[in-house]
């Protein structure tokens, strides 16, 4: 297989349906769904070159010519400065123990309560019912990708973790979740960086965050990790996102 090359679209179709983020917005998103298909690092690396996601098996691209407001973002990991408040935010974790686990090993030794604290950020976020097991274990521990559990320890407790695609030249995050109690310590800013670390030191070339939508203030803090890349959907190319895009908020 070719290296680029876009083997999605041509597994995918287009649904049209309201857009998740701006509902007066009809959005024609391309889906995929892989069963029973192991995709190769390399794969990896190409389809999220490409500006796509998934959970799980399904996967995903906000590519809608009508809109263009959700932007795939990387961060070149070899060139990653933390900002002046992400500095911050490495000092007051400087006690918090980050690990990276295989799934398998992850799901044995805190599976119970990596879903009790998935729930409570579910529910006191996004006011949204609980996981129940089954759920959990097949949105987050079943994909066609080799995955990764990346996981946050404050005072040896389990205080977040989050599910990771790996290639061969790159690692994207899918979903992180985190105990709200330890909000202030930025569990999500600080997984980031740990995770961009842990990229760099395994000679990876980029970290993928997901779509970035700037409209959106839950999102835009995506753009906040420097230097980082957009990907043009019109022309397929990544752009410097100090060069192409100067509407992200600085820190």
């Amino acid at each position: 297989m070719k290296r680029n090359r876009d083997f999605l679209r041509y597994l995918s179709s287009i649904t049209h349906r309201p857009c998740t983020y701006f509902p007066e917005i009809t959005a024609p998103v391309e889906e995929a769904f892989l069963w029973n298909v192991n995709l190769s690092p390399r794969q990896t690396d190409e389809f999220l070159a490409r500006g796509w996601r998934h959970v799980s098996s399904y996967f995903y691209r906000n590519s809608c010519g009508n809109c263009r407001r959700c932007l795939p973002l990387r961060v070149p990991v070899g060139m990653f400065e933390p900002s002046k408040s992400q500095r911050r935010v490495l000092r007051k974790n400087a006690e918090t123990e980050f690990k990276m686990f295989e799934p398998a090993e992850f799901a044995a030794r805190y599976i119970k309560k990596s879903l009790l604290l998935y729930n409570r950020f579910l529910r006191v976020r996004y006011h949204r019912p609980p996981c129940d097991l089954n759920g959990y274990l097949s949105e987050f521990f079943v994909s066609p990708t080799r995955i990764l559990v990346s996981a946050l320890f404050i005072d040896g407790r389990l205080a977040g973790n989050g599910f990771l695609d790996l290639g061969e030249e790159s690692l994207s995050t899918i979903y992180f979740s985190f105990e709200p109690r330890f909000s202030s310590f930025s569990p999500g800013n600080y997984s980031i960086m740990k995770e961009i670390e842990w990229a760099s030191e395994r000679g990876l070339k980029y970290y993928y965050l997901g779509y970035c939508i700037n409209e959106i203030s839950a999102m835009r803090y995506k753009g906040l990790f420097r230097p980082a890349e957009l990907l043009d959907f019109d022309t397929g190319e990544w752009k410097d996102i100090d060069a192409g895009d100067d509407g992200f908020e600085n820190r």
